[in-house]
């Protein structure tokens, strides 16, 4: 079996022009944002100026932050310092999610013996395909005043970002490059605010039609789906082979189960663009990404081209179900045969026994806020999220252990609870283990936040607000350190839009209608 990663090339438009952007490009736009009331309770010893500020002040300056105006059009990041093809750039290496060849079994067995108290056991296989259900009518729900703040903060994101040539957006702010994962990110960005009540409905149909134009007019890899990456201002291949007769590299499958989750919701929440998700669905070649029932992914490389199986525990079954509501079988993707227990903290957690089993918060966060929670064989959110919450209890300190852009080498983290024998283990996209690493994600930290009510969740969200207290937009999340992760981001922008969403409509899920 193989497993999907991040190609090395530039598949996911993430990372290394943040480091260019962030040594001040953007500094005059910074605002001074205040935190919420109840921020002072929680504030870590990081943040301790922040908890020597008054209730009154606070509530002074947050008011002061809604009635600014909110920045359009013209602050889009200048092209001039960003032409990622340019010969003078620094290489950009990092992955999203391709194929690399199985790791020795011998060594992997070796590896899982590292943890004490890590015995694992055989989980009995089984498959639970998921069935989406309806959900009853949401109850809305109205949002604070910092809650609001954060929506203005992802909004100044999804206006400096977008692309008016093509409608979409860029992956990493001034990186004019996106995968199908970051659209799909985009597409949820657009739709949530206006739900949110931010975004007029007549905009939101002009960028989502001009979006779903030009997914039409991809040029397709192979003639048969997606490449990984484009040019977010000319709809064009990017990466390696992109200016070759194949179109790009191949493409992910992972990716494009998470698009076609949004394309659905597309055509549900704005019927009147039915046809046009229809017409994309009938041009492209679906099925070519099904093999066996579950997902396979391709990879040319300089020898040859490879068609390999994708996708690891939450990270499978959340990209499988965007392929359920294309109506196509992939029944194998939910099978559990390949699922073991181990103990973390006392706890069981499941993780999956083939190579490279990142294993992160996103893809159960993902899945709960967009799609459900109806309980199966693979989901898990609950236990990690009681873990987190116990790694709280244990050592005072906020963790939310995700997938993210980084500001600095190597530009991309798996933030893994369990990896290769190691819990709390974050790694690069090859694989390779970082010691300054990200250990706070915002964006899984504020979904943690909305989907449960407890008073860990509060401290979630609370330090979520401190974070981007001092920032236009939403940054990362904070290193290891304790340090602000800058690499602004449609996903982490995106994924607090939505979650805010999530929360308005009753914390039912954006599917469920």
């Amino acid at each position: 079996m193989w497993q999907d990663k991040r190609d090395q090339s530039t598949d996911r438009g993430h990372f290394a022009i943040g480091r260019i952007l962030q040594q001040g490009h953007f500094t005059t736009r910074i605002l001074k944002i205040a935190v919420c009331a109840f921020a002072i309770l929680s504030i870590s010893a990081n943040n301790s100026a922040w908890a020597t500020s008054s209730k009154d002040e606070l509530d002074n300056q947050a008011a002061q932050q809604l009635q600014q105006p909110n920045p359009t059009g013209s602050q889009r990041v200048s092209r001039v310092i960003l032409g990622s093809e340019s010969p003078v750039q620094p290489q950009i290496e990092f992955q999203r999610r391709a194929v690399i060849p199985q790791v020795n079994s011998k060594n992997s067995s070796k590896k899982l013996s590292i943890i004490a108290n890590s015995q694992a056991t055989e989980i009995v296989a089984k498959t639970d395909v998921t069935t989406i259900v309806p959900a009853p009518v949401p109850i809305p729900v109205t949002l604070n005043r910092y809650e609001k703040l954060l929506t203005n903060k992802a909004q100044r994101y999804i206006d400096k970002n977008w692309n008016e040539t093509t409608g979409l957006i860029d992956s990493v702010q001034g990186y004019t490059h996106a995968t199908m994962w970051d659209i799909a990110s985009g597409i949820g960005a657009l739709l949530a605010l206006e739900a949110l009540n931010v975004s007029d409905p007549h905009v939101t149909d002009i960028r989502l039609a001009k979006l779903l134009t030009t997914l039409y007019n991809l040029p397709l890899y192979d003639g048969k789906l997606p490449n990984r990456q484009y040019n977010t201002v000319t709809g064009k291949p990017s990466g390696r082979y992109s200016d070759t007769p194949s179109n790009g590299n191949g493409w992910s499958a992972l990716d494009l189960g998470r698009l076609y989750i949004w394309l659905a919701i597309i055509a549900q929440k704005k019927p009147h663009l039915a046809a046009d998700v229809d017409n994309i669905k009938l041009k492209w070649q679906l099925n070519a990404a099904v093999h066996r029932k579950t997902l396979y992914g391709t990879k040319l490389t300089s020898k040859k081209e490879y068609f390999r199986q994708e996708g690891r525990l939450g990270y499978l079954q959340y990209a499988a179900t965007g392929y359920q509501m294309m109506n196509l079988d992939v029944a194998n993707a939910f099978n559990c045969d390949r699922l073991k227990e181990i103990n973390i903290e006392g706890m069981s957690v499941k993780t999956d026994v083939r190579n490279l089993p990142f294993l992160t918060l996103d893809p159960f966060l993902l899945y709960t806020i967009e799609v459900g929670s109806e309980a199966s064989c693979w989901n898990q959110l609950s236990t990690l999220f009681e873990l987190h919450n116990f790694k709280y209890k244990t050592n005072q300190k906020l963790t939310a252990y995700a997938e993210d852009s980084l500001s600095k080498s190597p530009w991309f983290l798996y933030n893994n609870i369990y990896y290769q024998g190691q819990a709390w283990h974050s790694v690069s996209h090859s694989g390779k283990p970082i010691a300054d690493s990200q250990t706070f994600s915002n964006k899984a930290a504020f979904a943690m936040s909305v989907i449960f009510q407890n008073e860990y969740s509060e401290k979630l969200a609370t330090q979520v607000i401190t974070n981007s207290a001092r920032h236009s937009e939403i940054p990362t999340g904070l290193y290891h350190n304790g340090k602000t992760n800058t690499a602004y981001n449609i996903n982490t922008n995106s994924l607090i839009l939505v979650s805010l969403w999530y929360k308005t409509r009753g914390r039912i899920a954006i599917w469920q209608d």
